[in-house]
């Protein structure tokens, strides 16, 4: 039967959904990338200049030149994940750097460090950078730029080559063992022809250094220049006067005129040329306004790469006027920070875009067998029961026609059904005959039944997988155009911030070196002569005397301490022999002598035992121990027990213990206890009360009785 044509459908214009329209740009922006991609697939080499510096640490030069770094250091760098650093130590080795005169030497071999070879041609310049007037050791942030450190590189693979040659190499695995690596000559070809390059541009004696590191992921070379531009000297043309018989030979208008007249005749007045000076200025080399240095740039990655890239097979990058936006921050300088998240992105999408690969390869698969096992089924369909069942389906107008072959086409079809099922017959076969035994075949033959259900079961389990798979891919897809998306989102302003940021802790981490290795450099120094002060003999003498002072004045101070010790314990014994006498005695009352040994004995057992004699409790205290230390031999009971209360009564009613008398008699206490001298004049046959006669000198009681209280007699 014809097939019938339906007519296709009325497109209707409406707006596109939000959505809609964000899939079609960004499919668009897709497109564009891939087809910048296709360009940029050209092996291309490469220069990054460094953002404006005004200042040049020892820290940032010992990294570029591998100064000190062992193999704690390349540890310790690659630990900072959030760098991204690969430094691989056992390539360390493979660095080197091109000098003066364009020879190839091994990396940090120059006995001068990278920063000072820096100050050495400011000098000769006759450059100060503008200091920090809040912090003298900074520079100042309204500086003039003094430097420009520029990355020579290209192409992973590329350069890979020229370094290593065919040897196989892993440069992103920081912890492999490349010991047995070696350089091959092409890389210090490439590193020699672009330091020539950079002397033709720059000058050679602004060319500070220029450092090739091969052990990191890509080979590259790090050219640290000054911008320095010849101007002429200002002021007024003056003259000069040139001898006639020594052209050599000139003077001065000033010089001339001091000649006698005589010998002014031997020289000609000529005009003197102004001569030409140098100083730095970047904004004069690199371009004073963004437009100038954006021509520099290009100008500069043109002649690099007739000069130099060409002949190493490096393309010149495609210039930044004709990228789009879009592909302008594809080509915008990121930190290792963003370059590693796209890298995982880009990585993500690719793995993404395999498997989504893979999946369409298994879906188009199943279609194919899904098709041929429909195929297979109508054919099976046509082949046994088209021509048995046929005829009664033909239009009237072909009945006819039909008829007289009726008999012939149902014989030609029975005979190639009987072919075809491999029957055999005894007879002639009827139609009848034959649809009895077709039955019979279809019930007994199970197999042809269990194949068409197996196929169209296939095509079900199909129909199912091939969904299935077309979910996937959708979701799949979805995932990588939505990481396209994110990765054009990117925050270049938080970028630079955390770039400020790590400038910041960068200068700061600076500054405290520099601290440290001043401080270093102190303590070496006073070492030094520390060192050599042990050395000499008046040093060893005044040590020798130092230590015997030292020793002499310790004994001393103990001595002075057992007659410090010793003078209280003299107090207290004369009170306790004063009170004890007075026990064995017939009075009731102390005399003066009495009174005056017991209160000072009484206030010395407070000082030793540091009891306070301003308090009830501290004055008891003091009185038991005082009491505690007699000797009570030949006195009875009751006498004990009186002189005891007594004392207390004594000491804690009758007499006061103001602070200036205490005062002063710890100030004589320790008067008697500094030397020999006054400690042997303490004794005396009444105690020490013809020494303390008028001791006190303000309340004229002196030490010899204790003070009483109004209406006191003993």
């Amino acid at each position: 039967m014809a097939a019938h044509l339906k007519s296709p459908p009325i497109m209707l214009r409406h707006r596109p959904r939000p959505g809609i329209l964000h899939l079609q740009t960004l499919y668009q922006c897709i497109t564009l990338k891939q087809k910048f991609s296709m360009e940029t697939n050209k092996p291309r080499a490469s220069i990054h200049v460094g953002a404006d510096k005004k200042s040049f640490s020892a820290q940032m030069g010992n990294e570029a030149e591998r100064r000190g770094w062992d193999e704690k250091r390349y540890q310790s760098k690659n630990v900072e994940t959030e760098k991204n650093n690969h430094y691989n130590f056992s390539r360390k080795h493979l660095n080197f750097e091109v000098i003066k005169g364009c020879k190839v030497v091994p990396l940090g071999s120059n006995p001068v460090p990278l920063h000072q070879r820096l100050q050495q041609r400011y000098d000769e310049l006759g450059f100060k950078p503008y200091m920090d007037a809040k912090h003298p050791n900074q520079v100042a942030q309204n500086s003039p730029n003094g430097l420009v450190n520029i990355i020579f590189g290209g192409d992973h693979e590329v350069m890979k080559k020229l370094a290593f040659g065919e040897q196989q190499i892993d440069t992103s695995d920081p912890y492999a063992d490349n010991s047995s690596i070696k350089l091959m000559p092409a890389i210090y070809e490439w590193a020699k022809d672009t330091y020539q390059f950079c002397c033709r541009m720059w000058g050679e004696d602004n060319i500070i250094g220029f450092d090739v590191h091969c052990d990191e992921t890509g080979v590259h070379a790090h050219a640290l220049t000054v911008p320095v531009e010849k101007v002429k000297k200002r002021g007024r043309i003056g003259s000069q006067y040139v001898n006639n018989d020594n052209p050599d030979k000139i003077l001065s208008t000033k010089e001339w005129k001091a000649l006698p007249k005589e010998e002014r005749s031997n020289y000609i007045k000529t005009e003197s040329t102004k001569g030409v000076v140098e100083r730095v200025s970047y904004a004069k080399v690199w371009g004073e306004t963004a437009k100038d240095k954006s021509e520099y740039l290009s100008d500069l990655h043109t002649k690099y790469y007739n000069e130099v890239g060409k002949k190493y097979g490096l393309e010149r990058g495609i210039p930044y006027h004709e990228l789009s936006e879009e592909e302008k921050r594809e080509r915008r300088h990121k930190s290792k920070v963003v370059l590693e998240a796209e890298r995982q992105a880009k990585q993500a999408i690719a793995e993404a875009e395999k498997q989504k690969a893979e999946i369409e390869a298994e879906a188009s698969i199943a279609t194919q067998q899904k098709e041929k096992a429909q195929k297979e089924l109508k054919s099976v369909q046509s082949s046994f029961l088209a021509k048995i069942f046929q005829p009664g389906k033909y239009k009237k107008e072909e009945t006819a026609k039909l008829k007289e072959s009726y008999d012939a086409g149902i014989t030609e079809a029975i005979g190639a059904f009987i072919k075809a099922a491999g029957l055999k017959w005894k007879s002639e076969p009827t139609a009848e005959i034959l649809g009895q035994q077709f039955r019979m075949s279809w019930d007994t033959n199970k197999n042809l039944s269990n194949e068409l259900k197996s196929k169209e079961g296939t095509i079900s389990s199909k129909n199912v997988e091939i969904r299935g798979l077309r979910a996937k891919v959708t979701t799949l897809t979805e995932e990588v155009n939505g990481l396209k998306y994110r990765l054009t989102l990117i925050d270049e302003n938080a970028v630079e911030r955390l770039r400020n940021e790590k400038n910041a802790e960068t200068a700061r981490a600076d500054k405290a070196e520099n601290e440290l290795h001043s401080l270093r450099s102190t303590y070496q120094n006073l070492l030094g002569k520390w060192n050599a002060l042990w050395n000499e003999p008046e040093y060893n003498e005044a040590t020798r005397k130092v230590k015997e002072r030292k020793e002499r004045e310790a004994r001393l101070a103990a001595e002075k301490q057992d007659r410090y010790q010793n003078i209280l314990n003299r107090f207290i014994a004369e009170g306790r022999a004063a009170l004890r006498a007075f026990a064995l005695s017939n009075r009731t009352n102390f005399n003066d002598k009495e009174a005056a040994s017991i209160y000072y004995g009484i206030m010395a057992v407070a000082h030793k035992m540091e009891l306070s004699l301003g308090t009830k409790e501290g004055i008891t205290s003091a009185v038991n121990n005082f009491l505690s230390g007699m000797s009570w031999r030949d006195c009875s009971k009751f006498n004990e027990e009186c002189v005891t209360n007594w004392t207390h009564l004594f000491a804690e009613r009758d007499v006061t213990y103001e602070s200036s008398i205490i005062d002063n008699f710890i100030t004589f206490v320790y008067y008697m206890s500094c030397s020999a001298e006054t400690y042997t004049s303490l004794g005396g046959s009444n105690g020490c009360a013809d020494q303390l006669t008028n001791w006190d000198g303000t309340k004229k009681l002196g030490l010899e009785s204790a003070p009483k209280k109004k209406g006191q007699s003993y």
